[in-house]
């Protein structure tokens, strides 16, 4: 039995083999998570192949065009409980040489189960639409105020016409914060991407929307 549990935690603390021509892959190591349920183990051990598999397609890509192409990914831990891991998954990447792409999600994991949670049942924040998620209406002007103070910086963001329009029909997702706030993760087209960083959600807007029974049955805030 310490056997096995010794194999388990190498398994979430160490990173995956990188081969040579890989020095233009870079990805994190997997979080450390406590109490790591064998099919939690899987779940993470898949969530990083697949990574893996994508980075390796965009050099593919790359050298298919007779360039250099990189890729870099990182996987964070965000919030952890006894029931749940919710994780932000990021990454940027060169597929052809020249043009530069990212991503940035987030996903919650029941740990004994290793499944996906679906966060929008804890927090009815979104819109489900084709098996995308869209912000509710009446929450776009409350993470509006977090989009201007991302980008009080940035005019050219807060003198796009069409950024509130922006927050309603980009698709996202999102992860709750250690506050009681959530984070909120869009999915945007590369040329927007630097007026869509990670947005938040306080905890004083998130509060009407949240499904008390469910949040303590994940303990989370």
């Amino acid at each position: 039995m310490k056997f096995s549990i010794v194999a388990l935690i190498l398994v979430v603390m160490l990173p995956f083999p990188v081969s040579a021509a890989d020095g233009l892959i870079q990805i994190g190591s997997i979080p450390v998570v406590a109490d790591a349920s064998p099919a939690l183990v899987k779940t993470l051990h898949a969530l990083r192949q697949h990574i893996d598999a994508d980075a390796r397609d965009c050099i593919e890509a790359a050298e298919g065009m007779d360039a250099t192409g990189n890729y870099k990914a990182s996987i964070k831990k965000d919030v952890e409980t006894p029931q749940l891991v919710s994780l932000e998954i990021s990454g940027v990447m060169i597929c052809d040489g020249v043009h530069s792409s990212s991503y940035r999600y987030g996903i919650a994991i029941d740990k004994k189960t290793g499944g996906r949670i679906d966060l929008s049942r804890i927090y009815d924040i979104v819109d489900r639409k084709d098996a995308h998620l869209f912000l509710r209406s009446d929450l776009v002007e409350s993470v509006g105020s977090s989009y201007k103070q991302e980008n009080a910086n940035n005019a050219s963001c807060l003198n796009n016409p069409d950024w509130k329009e922006g927050l309603a029909n980009f698709p996202l997702t999102f992860l709750p914060e250690s506050d009681g706030s959530l984070v909120l993760y869009y999915a945007v087209p590369d040329v927007s991407s630097a007026c869509f960083p990670p947005l938040h959600l306080s905890r004083h807007d998130v509060a009407p929307f949240r499904n008390a029974v469910q949040a303590d049955r994940y303990r989370l805030p």
